[in-house]
Formats: C-alpha cells, structure tokens, sequence
C-alpha cells in the first residue's frame, strides 16, 4: 500500500488536487486510489501520473529469532514489546505479562493475566523477568489489610430508626 499526493486530477470530479490518497497497484500504469487503507473500498482507477508518491517511514528489520532465551512455560515473565509488525504499532514499546508457548508467547496486559493481548513471536520481547507469584499474593494481602483498616477508620452513621410506611396495627 502505497500513500499519494493528487499532483493532477485530468479533469476528474472525484479527486481532488492537494489531497493525499491511499494508491493500491493495478498493472504498470494505473492505481486503484482509496480514501481508506483497504483496497476493497477504492472509488476508480486512475493513471500513475496523477500522484506523487509520498515516501513512509522505513520500518526496522524484525530481529533474529535466534536470541532468545528458554523459558519455562509453567512460569509467568515480565517483558518489552521492542518490534511488531506495522498494524500492531500502538502496542509497541509497552511491558507486558507473558505466558510462553514455544517459540512465541501470550501476553496480558496485567498480572493475574485476565486481559489478553494476543500472542507474538517470543524474539519480539526482551528483558525478560520472571513474576514471583509469591510476590504478588504477597502485595494482595498487603493491599486488602489497607482496605479493611481504611473502612474500620471511616465514620459509622449515628444510630438511626427504620420507619414503616405501612404500620397495621390489628
């Protein structure tokens, strides 16, 4: 997928001369022209002369799948995201819970690992730390004795009298 500036729109009512558009191959000489990056939803085919290519930036190379540590799947780890492919760009450089599987991994997005993420290739992570259970039910327990402390602390109302709103007396 290609992105491109409308230098000329030969006298066509649906481009507009200024505006970038998304430009999908179709032979030699032409492109399907989108508004949208699917190329599904093109609205004609125009010729090549049209457009001015914009340049996007180079995405790095993935990294080699051949460093990555063993990981014992029974175990939960701790790591950074440090590559993905170009769709999943908005999750990169986030640290996230892993449950390894061979050669890639689940993540979660927390630790007792209820929001999954999706599952990656394990060469896509790095620095890995593994997550003491121990520890976290540890800082649980620690968090509900706070909590407990906090409701004994607040303030009780004052005794009050529950009202009927329909008394019979017989």
């Amino acid at each position: 997928m290609l992105q491109g500036i409308c230098v000329d729109t030969a006298a066509t009512t649906v481009l507009e001369k200024g505006k970038t558009y998304f430009l999908f191959s179709n032979g030699s000489d032409h492109y399907y022209v989108s508004r949208f990056p699917k190329a599904g939803s093109h609205f004609g085919c125009f010729r090549k002369s049209l457009f001015q290519i914009v340049q996007e930036d180079e995405w790095p190379p993935e990294p080699p799948a051949d460093n990555v540590p063993v990981l014992d799947s029974s175990k939960i780890y701790e790591a950074k995201l440090i590559w993905t492919t170009r769709g999943y760009q908005a999750k990169l450089g986030g640290t996230y819970y892993l449950r390894p599987s061979g050669t890639h991994a689940y993540f979660y997005h927390d630790k007792q690992l209820k929001r999954l993420g999706g599952c990656f290739p394990l060469h896509w992570f790095d620095g890995f730390r593994e997550v003491n259970a121990d520890e976290d039910e540890t800082n649980e327990a620690v968090l509900e004795t706070k909590a407990l402390e906090r409701e004994t602390e607040e303030e009780k109302p004052e005794m009050f009298e529950q009202m009927s709103i329909f008394d019979f007396v017989e």
